[in-house]
């Protein structure tokens, strides 16, 4: 393989805003040293009512569905929270130990790509990465 290819599960509906570029502030409770493109693969949990509370009608699970860029990683705390709330949409409280992924140039897969995600970063095996590659619009 000639370059590393990283991939980030995120659960629905949270995948598919971030490909609307609704959601430009993704919530984690850990950081990374590493900044740059990554491919969004969508969870298979499946929450009804936050899908409906978004407006997002089945939206693929259990696949990739696309890729973004991680440009910076910084801690919340209360302020920022609310002041970046409009960008990764969580309606619940602050709670501390949070961190804000600010994700940009969110691309959208012509067809989602079945596959298993993992938890973390995770690599992706050159072949999958090709399939990725391939499908991207």
């Amino acid at each position: 393989m000639s370059q590393v290819e990283w991939a980030l599960s995120i659960r629905q509906p949270w995948a598919e805003l971030i490909l609307q570029g609704r959601k430009t502030i993704e919530l984690r409770t850990w950081e990374t040293d590493y900044r740059g493109s990554f491919w969004l693969h969508a969870g298979k949990a499946v929450d009804l009512d936050l899908d409906r509370s978004f407006g997002t009608s089945d939206p693929p699970r259990g696949a990739f569905v696309g890729r973004t860029t991680l440009v910076d990683i910084s801690p919340i705390d209360a302020q920022r929270w609310e002041r970046w709330r409009g960008q990764h949409l969580d309606s619940g409280h602050y709670q501390p130990g949070l961190f804000a992924w600010h994700l940009s140039s969110a691309e959208r897969l012509r067809q989602p790509v079945p596959a298993p995600g993992r938890l973390k970063l995770f690599k992706v095996d050159e072949t999958l990465a090709q399939r990725l590659h391939a499908a991207l619009a």
